[in-house]
């Protein structure tokens, strides 16, 4: 299958798929999960995570794009898998070494559940949405969590993951089957270990 060479000419869906681009929804996700902790330790936790998760694939990133290659290509996406899951399993092991919140080493779990499911339909059936399923991942856990207080909140979070979807789609970066498959992904791990471990 050949991959869809992205159009970035719908600006509103090419600035959404930056507003909701995995890196950038990160730190407000952090910041809500740890909402309850004192802000100086809610703020080391997160620049934790952010280091040890965040620079090591913006790296990667950046690497792959030096080399002519594209996330957007299937098979690149390899070596962003592997330092994704590398830097995940580590995030897990100093979170649980630290002590940190059981929120947040659920977090890493859910993560470290999800990167090697992306991967699996990644080589085997197709290119699938990270930006669907990271935002459909941190909505429901934030859901979860009970973060969003009023039922407009809810349908705003909800909402994210449609125009996520829909400028994914726009943009020709993914297809329907993509973008679905990336919410289904983004969904399940979050579903299945926050209940085993926070429940």
């Amino acid at each position: 299958m050949t991959d869809l060479v992205p159009d970035n000419r719908n600006r509103i869906a090419y600035l959404i798929g930056i507003v909701f681009h995995p890196f950038v929804i990160a730190l407000p996700t952090l910041l809500a999960v740890l909402r309850e902790m004192p802000v100086e330790q809610a703020a080391s936790w997160t620049a934790l995570i952010l280091l040890v998760l965040v620079v090591p694939l913006a790296a990667s990133l950046i690497f792959l794009r030096r080399q002519s290659k594209y996330a957007y290509q299937r098979r690149t996406r390899l070596p962003i898998y592997i330092v994704g899951w590398a830097s995940i399993l580590l995030c897990l092991t100093l979170t649980i070494i630290l002590q940190a919140p059981i929120v947040l080493i659920a977090c890493m779990a859910a993560l470290a559940l999800w990167i090697p499911l992306q991967f699996a339909i990644n080589t085997w059936l197709t290119k699938i949405s990270i930006h669907t399923a990271v935002i459909t991942g941190c909505v429901i856990g934030l859901l979860l969590l009970g973060a969003f207080q009023s039922p407009i909140l809810q349908l705003l979070a909800i909402a994210a993951i449609a125009i996520t979807a829909w400028a994914r789609m726009v943009t020709r970066n993914h297809t329907v089957e993509q973008v679905l498959l990336g919410i289904v992904t983004g969904a399940l791990p979050v579903l299945l270990i926050f209940p085993l471990l926070l429940g």
